[in-house]
Formats: structure tokens, C-alpha cells, sequence
């Protein structure tokens, strides 16, 4: 039976790399959700295409722990809580459990209803979400901070870097940023933001093209009170990361900029 999840621990390093977003695989129980092949290969919201590769990329380089889901997160999404105080604002973005989803069609996005997502009323899709959360997020999530807990306990300082990406053209918006540093406390991503810039003609967004607040944190959001660990998300324009080539490169760039920033160590 394929996991839900993979993770690998390295004793001697002080990062955790986090892919909440890496996969698209969808359990053959859910039955594709009652979407179409052709509507799921047009998702923009199936899975962060690119992300595992970068994120497989950077380990490649620094030879660190690692996390990454193994489920869409159509099914669920790890990266989302449950009591997201923007759970309702839009369900195709801030919901744990998304009810629609965003779709290109004739070159235009439209937002789609996921029928094997869809409840008669409040409780019964509460109770499905749960359901979901526990048995899928809820290991990821605890796995994440038992890994963040090691590092912790062997190194004065640690860092959890996410690797996520995003389409260049969402929900009829042009978005201009190729690389977002996402953060909130970490006290390096200013430094990390700045050898970016200095390094590559990318535009960089400093919390662009949207920030940690959005999604009302991130899933490892209890980082953000731990004063020997920072936490930072790289969201790469998914346009950048079509090729093997293209991949290493924005990985070299990143990794790079880790140096320049302290979080690694030459």
C-alpha cells in the first residue's frame, strides 16, 4: 500500500524541507472525486507541479531531513487548518476540504464544483473533512514536528524551509513574482530575499504573491513561537520549472541564497 507520506531524518543537519503539495496522486477509493482526467490535467489546484522535483533538487544539494505528502491536495490539503479563520472566504484556496476547484478551459479559468466534495449541509462535510484531516494530514503534521523536535534537541538553531509553486496566470490574475519568499518571524528571509535579487534578474516577491496570512499560516505554523527555529516557504512561478535543467538552476539559485543568508554553512 503506497503512504500517505514520506519523511527521512538526517541526524547532522539543522533544515527540514517541507513539500505539503507534492503530489497528485488521489486514493482509487475517492474514485478521482468525480472529476474528469481532462479537468484534473487542467487543475490548478491538483497538486504544486514542480515543487517535488525543486524540493528533491535542493536536497540533491544539502543533504537534509525531509517531509513531503504523497496525496493531492484535492483530497486534502495539508497545508490548510482546520480552524482557518479564512476557511470560508473562498473553498478552492483556504479549506482543508475544497468543495471547488479552479480549472483551465479555453484558456480561461473556471471554477468547477468537486462533486465526491460536495455535501447536502454544513455537518455531514465538517464530519468528511475531519475524517480526511485525521487520517491524512494529521500523521503528516505530527511526523513534521517529531522531526522538527530532533533538530531541536541537537542543534542551537533550525530552520523549516517549504517548497511550493504556484501558475503564473490564477483565477484571472496575472501574477508577476517568480520566486515568493513567504514569512513571518524568520529573521533571515530578509538577507535570503536580497541575494535573490542581487544574484538573478527574477522579480522576487518579498510575502508575494501572497503571504502566510492568507492561508492563516502555514501547516507547521507553531514554528513561528519557537525562538531557535525559522521557518520560510519558497513559492516558485511554476513556469520556471518545466525542465530538469530549468529545476537545478532555480535550485542552485536557492540553495545559493541559503548560503549567502547564513542558513547554510560553507
Amino acid at each position: 500500500m503506497t503512504k500517505n507520506h514520506y519523511k527521512k531524518y538526517k541526524k547532522n543537519s539543522n533544515i527540514l524541507l517541507t513539500c505539503e503539495h507534492a503530489s497528485n496522486r488521489i486514493p482509487r477509493k475517492f474514485k478521482n472525486l468525480g472529476l474528469s482526467r481532462k479537468d484534473l490535467k487542467f487543475s490548478k489546484d491538483f497538486y504544486d507541479s514542480g515543487s517535488f522535483e525543486l524540493m528533491k533538487k535542493i536536497n540533491q544539494k544539502i543533504d537534509c531531513s525531509y517531509i513531503y505528502a504523497n496525496v493531492s491536495r484535492l483530497v486534502i490539503d495539508y497545508n490548510r487548518r482546520l480552524d482557518a479563520v479564512n476557511k470560508y472566504k473562498n473553498s478552492f484556496h483556504s479549506c482543508p476540504l475544497k468543495r471547488d476547484v479552479l480549472v483551465e478551459r479555453n484558456g480561461k479559468d473556471e471554477l468547477i464544483n468537486i462533486p465526491t466534495n460536495t455535501f447536502k449541509n454544513k455537518k455531514d462535510f465538517l464530519q468528511e473533512e475531519l475524517k480526511r484531516y485525521k487520517e491524512y494530514a494529521t500523521p503528516y503534521i505530527k511526523d513534521g514536528y517529531m522531526l522538527i523536535d530532533r533538530m531541536r534537541n541537537i542543534h542551537k538553531k533550525s530552520y523549516v524551509i517549504m517548497i511550493h509553486s504556484f501558475f503564473p496566470q490564477y483565477n484571472g490574475k496575472t501574477r508577476s513574482v517568480d520566486i515568493g519568499v513567504l514569512y513571518g518571524t524568520s529573521q533571515i528571509a530578509r538577507e535570503t530575499i536580497k541575494s535573490l535579487k542581487d544574484n538573478s534578474s527574477f522579480v522576487i516577491g518579498d510575502n508575494k504573491p501572497w503571504r502566510l496570512q492568507d492561508a492563516d499560516g502555514s501547516v507547521f505554523y507553531k514554528v513561528e513561537d519557537m525562538k531557535d527555529v525559522e521557518l520560510i516557504v519558497f513559492d516558485v512561478n511554476n513556469k520556471h520549472l518545466q525542465t530538469q535543467k530549468e529545476i537545478n538552476q532555480m535550485a542552485h539559485l536557492i540553495v545559493d541564497a541559503l548560503q549567502e543568508s547564513g542558513v547554510l554553512t560553507k
